[in-house]
């Protein structure tokens, strides 16, 4: 394991503050098979299947918790179901099982980020529980719907849902009753209630202390390490979050230690110490790397590109945002890797089922047809009924095949639908970019023919009149009245082409505009231009596409977001502009609410530029947009 001291030395070049820290230590973790799992493999090897498996899976995912392995918790968790499914037992004897392995998929996708599928893990793991009868999965399964009611920044739910679990089952169950306390601590600190936070994290600090749990002991620390940062104790926070990460990576509770690291980061870019700050978010990177766990990953990288360009290294600052991206793209295939599994777990499931239902019609009919044996030689009406329950039988297969058919046509007649209306949509946006278009085009050629025609033609006459102005009043009079008339059709054409695109630098255009909207006060509006004679050489079409996408995405921005600060990156780089759109609004969920007109006609200017589009927003965490175009030439060499 190696370990690199950074000393305050360097931590001059990032803050004046220097005497806040004196000396830290980052370190990697590497991501070999624990030799200390080694025994839990032999036993999953050499398990029966059933009882026994299911002990070593819980066992595997509840090590796997402590260390952040996010991949395994979840494997874990889905083979355990897997296996559930197909285990000859009564659905009465699986409740308690299902209650567990749905708590452990609950608490992995916490962990990677998948916040309302921990959500609903919990919420079956819970109605398992409650089925089962096991008081002790009731309280895990609400201990863990809390922390994701935090997580959403529900934190009134999540104090209500832990009350009740804490009067319901805390005495009972005091351990668990410890990380209980510490999520309502942390409620209360969402809603800046810290006196009432303070008392939750001493009494889990005192509980954990008392019962010898160490890993709850860290957990109480690293909490009360916030509410320092949170009250304005700068020192003792720089001072806890170090302590904690170093006695979690001593210990091998590698969860903690990534929360430390990831904490005591973001405390150096408050604190205005950016290349301290990266030099900590790069090693924690590699251990998100080498964890596989992609929400570690994505606060890491975001936290990086804001620090990154703080220090006006945009360069770095892109490729940060470049990396955000990837990330984004893995954890959404996860989402939906994760939608397969349970698809194919439940038709596992269904299959397990028909087997052994299609073995039960078999033994059914093979002993109908013994007793038809035995009894038709003394009653012919005996032998009547039994070979009339074979035809009862196939004119009930038929009618079953008969509705499978009907539901299948149904499904196909829904899913016709949704492709007619989404052609509909795609025909829609077409002839909205096709009207823009021709609006521009049509504009551009009714001014070029007022310049170019009438007003070349009036020129011409006004100067054959010039040279008889002096021999009549008439011909003066004339001479001025084609004058105005002149200056009209100028002021007309120059009207129709926006003029401003060629007589003012296209980032001056920008600051003259979120200067108007900035001077009501109610936004703060950043722009940052790199290189600025660059983006300012390129040509008038695409800065008069790039200006509207602009002014789109800040309407929608002051309609919506409730946003305070908007931070504008417009950057180009090896013949690619790329322009980052930026609020601390309250965001929103992009798969669950339907795009307007607004961004409609964003992503039709941005594809007839060849470009791309993507929006990265969660409920209450800002919004970001990232827009990407290829620049074939400008009027400067990069």
């Amino acid at each position: 394991m190696g370990i690199s001291p950074v000393k305050a030395q360097e931590a001059d070049r990032d803050s004046t503050n220097t005497d806040k820290v004196q000396i830290n230590t980052f370190s990697t973790i590497p991501n070999n098979k624990e030799e200390s799992l080694t025994s839990y493999y032999e036993a999953l090897n050499n398990a029966d299947y059933g009882s026994q498996r299911f002990s070593v899976f819980e066992q595997l995912a509840e090590q796997h918790i402590k260390r952040g392995n996010t991949d395994s918790i979840l494997h874990y968790g889905n083979l355990y179901i897997k296996e559930l499914g197909n285990w000859d037992k009564p659905d009465a004897s699986k409740r308690l099982h299902y209650a567990k392995a749905h708590y452990f998929l609950g608490i992995g996708s916490h962990i990677n980020g998948l916040l309302d599928k921990s959500v609903e893990w919990h919420i079956k793991g819970l109605k398992d529980a409650e089925a089962a009868h096991s008081e002790e999965l009731q309280y895990k399964n609400k201990i863990g719907l809390a922390h994701s009611y935090i997580q959403n920044s529900e934190s009134d739910k999540a104090l209500e849902t832990l009350t009740k679990a804490i009067m319901d089952f805390g005495t009972m169950f005091p351990e668990l009753t410890i990380q209980a306390q510490i999520f309502m601590g942390n409620a209360h600190l969402m809603k800046q209630e810290y006196e009432l936070a303070k008392t939750q994290y001493d009494e889990a600090l005192r509980m954990a202390t008392d019962f010898k749990d160490f890993e709850k002991e860290l957990a109480a620390k690293l909490e009360q390490a916030k509410l320092a940062q949170a009250t304005g104790d700068i020192e003792k926070a720089f001072q806890e979050y170090e302590s904690v990460r170093n006695q979690a990576l001593a210990n091998d509770l590698t969860a903690i230690y990534f929360e430390g690291s990831l904490l005591l980061a973001k405390l150096y870019y408050l604190e205005g110490m950016y290349e301290t700050a990266n030099i900590a978010l790069s090693i924690a990177y590699i251990n998100a790397i080498d964890r596989e766990n992609l929400q570690f990953q994505k606060e890491t990288l975001t936290m990086q590109a804001r620090s990154f360009s703080q220090l006006e290294d945009y360069k770095n600052a892109y490729a940060a945002m470049t990396q955000l991206f990837r990330v984004n793209n893995k954890i959404t295939a996860k989402q939906q890797r994760e939608i397969i599994k349970e698809l194919e777990i439940q038709y596992e499931t269904l299959e397990k089922e028909k087997t052994i239902s299609s073995l039960e019609e078999e033994q059914i009919a093979k002993n109908a047809e013994l007793e038809r044996q035995k009894t038709i030689k003394n009653a012919f009406l005996i032998g009547f009924l039994i070979i009339l329950i074979p035809i009862i039988a196939l004119l009930y297969v038929y009618y079953q095949k008969i509705q499978a058919q009907s539901e299948l046509t149904k499904k196909q007649e829904v899913i016709n639908q949704q492709k007619v209306t989404a052609l509909k949509q795609e025909q829609e946006l077409n002839l909205i970019k096709a009207a823009i278009e021709g609006q521009d085009e049509e504009r551009k050629r009714i001014a070029q023919e007022l310049h170019d025609s009438i007003g070349g033609n009036l020129a011409g006459i006004k100067l054959q009149v010039a040279s008889l102005t002096k021999e009549s009043s008439k011909w003066k009079e004339i001479n001025h009245q084609l004058d105005e008339t002149y200056q009209l059709v100028r002021d007309i054409s120059h009207t129709l082409i926006p003029k401003k695109f060629k007589q003012h630098a296209f980032s001056e255009l920008i600051r003259e505009y979120i200067g108007s909207i900035s001077r009501s006060g109610k936004l703060e509006i950043g722009f940052h231009p790199h290189p600025e004679a660059d983006i300012n050489g390129i040509d008038d079409m695409t800065q008069m596409e790039l200006f509207k996408v602009i002014q789109e995405l800040m309407t929608n921005t002051l309609k919506h977001a409730e946003a305070n600060r908007v931070d504008i990156h417009l950057n180009l780089l090896e013949k690619e502009l790329s322009l980052l759109f930026e609020d601390d609004g309250k965001g929103f969920a992009p798969h669950e609410v339907k795009e307007g007109i607004g961004f409609e006609n964003i992503r039709s200017r941005i594809s007839h530029m060849n470009g791309t589009f993507h929006i990265d927003s969660l409920q209450n965490r800002g919004t970001v947009i990232s827009i990407e175009i290829p620049i074939k030439s400008t009027s400067h060499e990069i």
